[in-house]
């Protein structure tokens, strides 16, 4: 499955999530977003893996579990200076829950 699919799926399970429609929703109270481009954990489908610096040497990601993901947001494309391109998405992560951070660094 290509990303732009897996994107598709992760924006389906959004839109059923259990967040109250009727009411406004303030996400800034209750979710946290991060922005990133989105990857397939590779051997969980129910881990979504968001890395933050695409275009850079030393990469940070972050990976959330898919039921702790409130709702997605399509942020749109990055271009690179030698013409390589992202796809970034946004999502939104319920405050409290547990989320695995990754970034390297010099020892």
């Amino acid at each position: 499955m290509d990303e732009q699919k897996y994107v598709q799926k992760l924006l389906e399970i959004s839109k059923n999530s259990n967040i109250d429609k009727i009411r406004n929703v303030n996400y800034s109270e209750e979710y946290m977003p991060f922005e990133g481009s989105p990857k397939r954990h590779p051997t969980n489908e129910n881990i979504l893996i968001l890395i933050v610096n695409s275009f850079e040497q030393n990469k940070k990601f972050y990976e959330f579990h898919l039921e702790t993901i409130s709702a997605v947001e399509e942020v749109g494309t990055l271009t690179s200076d030698d013409n390589k391109s992202v796809y970034q998405i946004r999502v939104w992560v319920k405050k409290g829950t547990m989320a695995v951070k990754s970034e390297t660094f010099i020892v």
